[in-house]
């Protein structure tokens, strides 16, 4: 494996390493052939150099780990629900509920692989990525809770449809973020809990707690949310998880006003909002769900090797299996060799690199802004 210039890598090359983006992105997994377009492609985005080489894991593998193609599906159904409504044909609800319902299997059978489908996201479809990924957080965490079948439905139907009011903003508005709106737009923009109200009533085979819990999704456990400024067990419980997965979210993206926060500070951020902003026995359940260190990712162990993370237990996503790709003296490792950290208890990851250390120490000289970050998200 080596890391070669842009001008010198030939078509039909394969990656020895994912290429992710900063926000968390997997644009090309390891084991890609390279094809002329997306030498283009990066060159016009500044990238310089990739590591090309042998690689011992195939893309199919990795696709198959990742189970990209429900998040993907889910998002090209998402796209059409919207579509449908926006040329005056309403919320396409049995296409809503076949996607919830999908989703719903594939975290009963592998709730391990599922939980790595967050980083599949892309900034440019970034509404209808947040809603699957809403969907998602928020049916793992029923599913930690004990929900029932009937439960996890509505919960997922809810989260898929939380910001569903937002498609009548005006399209000025759509293109702000909320670190840009004047007082005015800020008003307007709360009202899409309203908007989302409104659209929902008119499908008269919702049941009330679907709507209450999109109604009542930026409620916080102290009273300080809105619209109504509902406080503790007044909230739809199926909001304050909804709450908890759509701020989780929108933290793991970059905004044009702030970086992506790195997975470990989200969590962070999370616990020390739980008993202020959230429920602290559903942040709990959440936090069982939650993939600390996620699949693709390199780190550095604490005897200096460095590795990629190949995953995680349901029940330890602190404590990943790790390939490594670098020994103590920082050269290749030529071989396969792949640690469970569970099983090697005198290893530990020291740090994340390449994608989060270099701003990592951002984020901790900033964490006394934590209650802040969760009312700007």
């Amino acid at each position: 494996m080596q890391s070669i210039s842009l001008d010198e890598i030939q078509p039909g090359m394969l990656l020895a390493k994912p290429l992710i983006l900063a926000d968390g992105t997997i644009l090309l997994h390891e084991g890609t052939e390279v094809k002329a377009r997306y030498i283009n492609y990066l060159r016009d985005k500044g990238f310089t150099s990739l590591f090309v080489g042998e690689t011992a894991v195939t893309v199919e593998d990795v696709e198959d780990c990742y189970d990209s193609k429900h998040k993907q599906a889910a998002m090209a159904a998402a796209h059409e629900v919207v579509n449908q409504f926006r040329v005056g044909k309403g919320i396409q609800l049995d296409r809503v509920k076949m996607i919830v319902s999908d989703l719903i299997d594939q975290l009963g059978q592998k709730p391990e692989n599922m939980i790595h489908l967050l980083d599949l996201r892309r900034k440019e479809e970034y509404m209808f990525s947040h809603a699957v990924n809403t969907c998602i957080l928020s049916v793992m965490t029923g599913l930690a809770m004990g929900y029932d079948a009937k439960q996890l439905s509505e919960l997922g139907l809810a989260a898929m449809l939380h910001d569903i009011g937002k498609i009548r903003f005006s399209p000025q508005l759509a293109r702000q973020f909320p670190h840009y709106l004047t007082k005015q737009d800020k008003e307007e923009y709360r009202r899409h809990s309203f908007y989302s109200l409104e659209i929902l009533r008119e499908n008269t085979t919702l049941s009330t707690e679907v709507i209450n819990a999109c109604f009542q999704h930026h409620e916080r456990w102290n009273g300080s949310g809105y619209p109504l400024g509902l406080k503790g067990a007044a909230i739809s419980e199926y909001a304050q998880i909804i709450s908890i997965a759509d701020v989780y979210d929108r933290l793991l993206v970059g905004m044009p006003h702030r970086l992506p926060t790195p997975i470990y500070y989200a969590v962070a951020i999370l616990n020390k909002a739980a008993g202020e902003y959230f429920n602290p026995a559903i942040v709990e359940r959440f936090n069982q769900n939650v993939a600390v260190y996620p699949m693709g990712k390199t780190v550095k162990l604490s005897n200096q090797q460095s590795g990629l993370i190949l995953g995680v237990g349901i029940k330890s996503k602190t404590i990943p299996v790790v390939r490594l790709t670098a020994g103590q003296d920082g050269n290749d490792i030529n071989r396969i060799v792949e640690l469970d950290l569970a099983k090697n208890p005198d290893l530990f990851i020291l740090d994340i690199e390449e994608l989060y250390s270099s701003y990592a120490q951002a984020y901790a000289d900033r964490a006394h802004v934590y209650h802040t970050k969760i009312e700007q998200v």
